[in-house]
């Protein structure tokens, strides 16, 4: 449940939907020792829908929580290949999963609890290493990121879906990567501190396709790799690496009137860090140095989350 990120009651719920109604209570008790120092004992029904739950053998359920890096690692593969099959709207997924699993195996420890899994289950050694060497091959990973943005460039070309003509926005605007960037900024900010920690993973996942869109995910793996095992992890590098980015915007030389606005609508994200300006748009031009046309055309830009057809 931990490394999964789930509370109490969305495991009742898990099992119920597995076939044993279960009430948050009785995990409660499962969970929590007893004054006597025992927990409430689990039913063979319950150890059923449980090893269903989690994906694992009924005889691994007693294993001890620190043997499951090597089954964590699986399920990641796992949910790469399943993801890597769906329908397109999963493709974010399935890149955020692949990211996963090669933050954890640059780890030697994570490699060696990989190997001694698929060990056990009776593959050879020789065919575990090369499973790893393939996870962590950069080829293979620049070949799936070349398979989301063919997929994105298609969507986005087809709008809803229910109208293959293109959006009659201008492109520049609509490939801007300042509202992408700033809408990062306030997750990594804001809204994952806020929020408890069994909460962030699904959080995340929403934002999974902005991640792979602007090239974010290298740098945010690791507090996404973290919080999906429930563990909370300070995103200070992640909101370092954009504002970098965001700087480099809002410093370049501009080659026409897109170009500046997108460098401006970066400094102005970068001098309001996502909070309401409370003075007059003459004031705030003014502080810029810009007419208060521009900075109401650049404010657009750096509030506008584009719409790409992956949910």
């Amino acid at each position: 449940m931990r490394r999964r990120g789930w509370s109490q009651e969305r495991m009742a719920q898990e099992l119920t939907n597995a076939g044993c109604p279960t009430h948050q209570s009785a995990i409660s008790k499962i969970i929590n020792l007893k004054p006597d120092g025992n927990r409430r004992t689990i039913s063979v029904d319950e150890a059923i829908a449980m090893a269903r739950v989690f994906g694992i053998p009924l005889e691994e359920l007693p294993l001890p929580p620190e043997s499951g890096e090597g089954r964590d690692l699986h399920d990641l593969t796992r949910t790469v290949t399943h993801e890597g099959r769906n329908a397109s709207h999963q493709y974010a997924q399935y890149l955020l999963a692949w990211a996963r699993l090669r933050h954890r195996l640059t780890s030697e420890d994570s490699r060696t609890a990989y190997e001694d899994f698929l060990t056990a289950r009776k593959i050879d050694a020789d065919t575990a290493r090369h499973a790893i060497a393939f996870w962590l091959d950069a080829s293979s990973w620049q070949h799936a990121t070349t398979a989301y943005d063919t997929l994105h460039h298609l969507l986005q070309a087809m709008g809803t879906g229910h109208d293959l003509t293109p959006p009659a926005q201008d492109p520049r605007e609509r490939s801007s990567t300042v509202p992408d960037l700033l809408r990062l900024r306030d997750l990594f900010t804001t809204r994952i501190p806020g929020a408890p920690a069994r909460v962030v993973p699904d959080l995340i996942y929403r934002f999974a396709d902005t991640l792979v869109r602007t090239a974010m995910l290298p740098a945010a793996v690791p507090v996404i790799d973290s919080y999906a095992r429930g563990i909370p992890h300070p995103a200070d590098d992640v909101v370092a690496e954009i504002d970098r980015r965001l700087q480099e915007i809002a410093e370049r030389e501009p080659h026409d009137r897109n170009d500046y606005l997108e460098s401006l609508a970066a400094r102005i994200g970068l001098r309001h860090q996502g909070v309401q300006p409370q003075e007059p748009v003459l004031e705030l031009a003014a502080g810029l140095g810009v007419t208060t046309e521009d900075y109401r055309e650049a404010k657009k830009i750096s509030e506008r989350y584009r719409e790409t057809g992956v949910r």
